[in-house]
């Protein structure tokens, strides 16, 4: 392979920009491939984490999880750049931190908005809409909702009712929806996504043919082997990546689905028992009781 590679690159005299941005566009989707590969090969770890985590407010979660994540890669990638600034890398180098900078910079961007936006989501009960695609909405919602049932005062169970019904009644069937979707179903519905991963493998395939085109002119055999090998590389990257999105989403809204069910449908049998009378003392754990105020409060 390395043989191909060289014969197959651009000589000394030929600018080397097209084939440096194919190779680090390649080694991105790899980086890319492996970090998604790990994320869903520690799946049952990383939900159990989410599920502790995700329960607190939607802000609080945005500024004390996503951000410093965010922070971190932000500070990974620059201190990449500034190497390559100092170092005289060339061509391949800026290429390389052009390409990957644009990741953690969006991400950055979006962390930052949908943190202000969801702050107004927070400050409201019981909510007018949780999203499906939103674990942090749904579990932040149910851990509220499991925090009011135990309150002993109930102050507004009229709100309680109606923050259960959004749970059971609209956000349960919606995830059981999402959970047995086929992969076409899901790729129309991440149109964005799917948009993106295949635009990118066929760009970067575009830039693979374009920069071994003289070569493929003349007729060497290496340089076809080596572009039926790229071909195959980029294709399995991207399609391997979609699959794994999939099944991750799959797997996310299973976990989703059997929590509001177990939590809220638990919450919901304790309400209709007490309301009939039915519920034995103590049913459902010790109750919690408002302390009285104070003067610090």
């Amino acid at each position: 392979m390395t043989r191909l590679l060289v014969t197959a690159a651009p000589s000394a005299d030929e600018p080397p920009v097209l084939f440096a941005a194919a190779v680090w566009s390649v080694l991105l989707m790899t980086a890319v491939f492996v970090s998604v590969l790990l994320v869903y090969l520690l799946r049952h770890r990383i939900e159990r984490a989410n599920i502790l985590v995700q329960g607190m407010r939607e802000h609080e979660y945005f500024r004390s999880v996503q951000q410093p994540v965010v922070a971190v890669l932000l500070a990974a990638v620059g201190g990449y750049g500034i190497n390559t600034a100092t170092q005289e890398v060339g061509w391949p180098g800026y290429l390389g931190w052009v390409l990957g900078m644009p990741i953690p910079a969006g991400m950055a961007t979006w962390a930052a908005i949908h943190s202000v936006r969801q702050r107004r989501f927070d400050e409201q009960w019981p909510p007018d809409d949780i999203p499906a695609d939103n674990p942090v909405r749904i579990r932040s919602t149910l851990r509220r909702v499991v925090r009011h049932d135990a309150d002993a005062e109930q102050p507004d169970p009229a709100a309680l009712d109606r923050a259960l019904a959004l749970l059971l009644d609209q956000v349960l069937p919606a995830l059981r929806q999402r959970r047995d979707r086929g992969p076409g179903r899901w790729l129309r519905e991440h149109g964005k996504t799917t948009t993106v991963v295949l635009g990118w493998a066929v760009a970067t395939l575009a830039a693979t043919a374009v920069a071994a085109f003289p070569h493929l002119v003349d007729r060497r055999r290496s340089a076809w082997l080596f572009l039926a090998a790229a071909t195959l590389v980029i294709g399995f990257l991207a399609v391997g990546l979609l699959t794994l999105l999939y099944r991750h989403s799959r797997y996310q809204s299973t976990i989703l689905a059997d929590e509001v069910q177990q939590s809220a449908g638990a919450v919901r049998r304790r309400i209709v028992e007490r309301r009939l009378g039915i519920a034995a003392p103590g049913d459902g754990g010790q109750r919690r009781r408002r302390r009285p105020p104070t003067h610090d409060d």
